[in-house]
C-alpha cells in the first residue's frame, strides 16, 4: 500500500471496509466514486483497485463494486485462468509458478492486466481491478 499511495498520492481516495455492512461500503464507495477533482469537470469512468490480504473479501467486495456502479470487474486469478487455457507457452510457466508457490513473472502479469484495462469495455465504463498490484513492477503499470 506503501507504494500505491507514494505513485498516485492526490488521487487515492482510502475506504476501510473493516466491520461495516456491505450496504454501507456501497454507499459510501458510491460518494467516492462521484467526485470530481475541479468542478465543472467531466466524470471519468472510475478506475477502483482492491488491495488487500489474502482472506480479506478483496474478490466479494470488486464484484459487489462492480455490479452495484456497473465497472468492469478485471480479477488477475480469472485473467491467469484464462491465460493458462488460451496460451500454452505461458500457461505452462503460470501452473509452475501456481503449483510451486511462486509469483507469476511481473512480464506476463503486466502484458494481461494492461490489455484488459485497455480493452474498450474498460475505457468506457471504467473497471475495479482486485488482485493487483503485488510487487513495485505491477505498480508502474497503473
Amino acid at each position: 500500500m506503501a507504494g500505491v499511495r507514494e505513485a498516485f498520492g492526490p488521487f487515492i481516495f482510502e475506504h476501510d471496509a473493516c466491520d461495516k455492512a456491505q450496504s454501507d461500503v456501497s454507499n459510501e464507495l458510491g460518494k467516492m466514486l462521484k467526485l470530481r477533482f475541479k468542478d465543472g469537470a467531466a466524470r471519468r469512468p472510475s478506475k477502483v483497485v482492491i488491495v488487500g490480504p489474502p482472506g480479506s473479501g478483496c474478490e466479494t467486495q470488486s464484484k459487489a463494486i462492480s455490479e452495484y456502479f456497473g465497472l468492469v470487474r478485471v480479477s488477475v486469478k480469472d485473467l491467469l485462468k484464462g491465460e493458462i487455457q488460451r496460451n500454452p507457452q505461458n500457461g505452462r510457466i503460470i501452473a509452475n509458478c501456481i503449483d510451486n508457490g511462486l509469483a507469476v513473472p511481473d512480464e506476463i502479469i503486466n502484458k494481461l492486466v494492461g490489455d484488459r484495462i485497455q480493452s474498450s469495455d474498460c475505457r468506457v465504463n471504467g473497471w475495479v481491478l482486485e488482485g493487483f498490484p503485488k510487487t513495485k513492477n505491477q505498480l508502474n503499470l497503473l
